[in-house]
């Protein structure tokens, strides 16, 4: 799915929109520590302070011990299915990739450097 040139030219967007997604990445590496050090279920309590709906669907999958292609095709299907582009896009495709990476038991930093890697026009030190 992520090396699908037609929907990374959908997800195409300007830096600045681009940087407004830096938050995004911080917060699932925070949760991605978190799930490393306290296991998944530890995020249950973070879930009413998410607002976002994709990411929710997605945490409340993995805290729900969802089989983790199970969750790849849920994900999959609402991006491609629910006519997003641009930045909506991108920020889908980023929890996506933290989202499956903290099932996996990623570490914080793998989780980070998976999830930055999508903001190809953000300079590195605009996450310091």
């Amino acid at each position: 799915m992520l090396r699908d040139l037609a929907l990374a030219a959908k997800a195409a967007c300007s830096k600045d929109d681009q940087e407004s997604l830096i938050p995004l990445i911080l917060s699932l590496r925070e949760l991605g520590e978190k799930a490393k050090k306290r296991g998944i279920l530890s995020l249950e309590g973070d879930l009413s302070t998410i607002e976002d709906r994709f990411l929710k669907i997605g945490m409340q999958l993995i805290i729900d011990k969802t089989e983790s292609q199970i969750v790849c095709d849920i994900l999959d299907s609402d991006i491609y299915y629910n006519e997003s582009n641009g930045r909506e896009l991108l920020k889908k495709v980023i929890i996506r990739e933290g989202v499956l990476r903290i099932q996996a038991g990623d570490t914080s930093r793998n989780i980070f450097l998976c999830t930055r890697i999508f903001l190809g026009k953000v300079d590195d030190s605009a996450f310091s």
